[in-house]
């Protein structure tokens, strides 16, 4: 059934939920709540991932309960990853734990904490019809890019003029030679010609494009990588201020930074992208800061600017143009070497009978769970996403059939933390079922 709301609770503040609940679907407001909604024969953490995938906001309702809650905590990890509003509505005077804080401690409270709670609710109604209606609002644009060109096709919809290559930009350029005067003779045109090929490949805001193609996890290559997103994994030396980014379509990569000449920074980024991967082209060269930015459903863009962040914020920009989907940043780099990080994602998927499949070194969320799954279901039909990380995850399993799983920076806190979930849920013995870090080492 249809919601715009999920609401999210410890099972010992039903009251509260029950209520919030009752004031939002009065008002018209779908609302999705466990167990209410969760259909009969249904397994509880399959109904709970796809009621927050088809929501549009979660209403948290934070108390001490929650901050106990190991499925609280699960359940608002998967809607910061994909993207969806939270609410925390604070019932009880209580600062949130770190697992939660990291996640919820930039929006807006809403206090409840003096009576009457009614006014606190309706209050909270208000807000949320404010956000639906904003996001109604947003939804109205059509999945075109400002060219007009459609963004959500096949590669071929996009049009290769949106993305750019540096070693042959007049193939991704397509009609660039009309700007040439045919009247032009001699010096004349040959000053023209330099002109225009110094304008395509040092002109850097206007690159992005969509690739539908799926991310290989075997495609790694020798340089280090950011298990999370503040790791800088190159260490600035003296000279060069130079830096350039070779990608593979099935999702190999190679970078350079601190490099004296642009030509010895493009050829260092493809030697590191094709020691381990085929078909590596070369994407873009710099002397600022450089961010390549994704979406889900394959639509790739990119911004250089002197300053990091002004260059994600153009990269991000340009990616949401080609796609009605969520952006995020994929490869960081600044020329002088001070950033050099590539955000990747790993996944976990399990069956009951304990087969289970994972994914690492993906650039986002939605394809690294999409290859655990299908991994998975090799040797299982029934398979279920676990967990998503940009970290290091673990999954513990009970001789009753009980999971428990679990994500930190480092692999023995998962593992842990793995299997102390496990031990609350399962009566039996609970053993390791698998470990695997984002850059694809089971140990970090």
């Amino acid at each position: 059934m249809a919601h715009d709301v999920f609401i999210s609770h410890s099972g010992k503040d039903k009251t509260v939920a029950d209520a919030v609940c009752a004031t939002l679907e009065k008002g018209g407001t779908r609302c999705w709540i466990a167990p209410r909604d969760i259909v009969p024969g249904t397994q509880w953490g399959e109904a709970i991932i796809d009621a927050i995938s088809n929501c549009k906001v979660m209403v948290l309702v934070f108390s001490s309960n929650a901050n106990e809650s190991q499925q609280i905590i699960r359940e608002v990890e998967r809607a910061v990853n994909k993207g969806i509003p939270i609410i925390p509505f604070r019932v009880e005077d209580v600062d949130p734990n770190k697992s939660l804080e990291y996640y919820i401690s930039a929006p807006h409270w809403l206090d409840a904490l003096t009576p009457p709670l009614e006014k606190h609710i309706e209050h909270l109604n208000s807000t949320i019809k404010i956000l639906l209606s904003r996001q109604e609002d947003r939804g109205e644009t059509s999945g075109t890019g400002k060219d007009g060109a459609e963004r959500t096709g096949t590669e071929s919809n996009i049009g290769t003029d949106k993305l750019e290559t540096i070693r042959e930009p007049y193939k991704d350029k397509g009609g660039s030679a009309q700007r040439f005067n045919p009247k032009l003779i001699g010096g004349g045109i040959a000053v023209l010609i330099l002109i225009l090929i110094g304008f395509l490949v040092f002109s850097g805001d206007n690159g992005g494009g969509e690739n539908k193609n799926d991310w290989n996890n075997g495609n790694t290559n020798n340089t280090p990588i950011a298990t999370d997103n503040n790791t800088v994994i190159n260490t600035p030396v003296d000279g060069g201020q130079w830096g350039a980014l070779a990608l593979t379509p099935s999702g190999g990569w190679g970078f350079s930074t601190n490099q004296p000449t642009q030509q010895a920074a493009e050829q260092e980024a493809m030697v590191k992208c094709s020691s381990k991967n085929p078909d590596c082209e070369l994407k873009k060269s710099f002397d600022n800061c450089m961010v390549y930015a994704r979406a889900e459903d394959g639509a790739t863009a990119w911004g250089t600017h002197e300053n990091l962040d002004a260059a994600r914020e153009a990269a991000v920009s340009k990616c949401h143009e080609f796609t009605t989907g969520t952006c995020g940043s994929h490869v960081e780099l600044c020329a002088d070497g001070s950033v050099a990080r590539v955000n990747v994602w790993g996944a976990i998927a399990t069956a009951d009978d304990g087969n289970h499949g994972q994914a690492w070194n993906y650039p986002s969320r939605a394809v690294a769970e999409a290859a655990a799954l299908k991994e998975c279901q090799k040797e299982a039909p029934n398979c279920i996403v676990r967990t998503s990380f940009t970290n290091c995850a673990a999954v513990a399993r009970g001789d009753d059939g009980a999971l428990g799983w679990a994500k930190y920076d480092y692999m023995d806190d998962a593992v842990n933390a793995a299997y102390k979930e496990c031990e609350e849920r399962s009566s039996g013995k609970c053993s390791l079922l698998i470990k695997v870090c984002a850059d694809g080492e089971e140990d970090n």
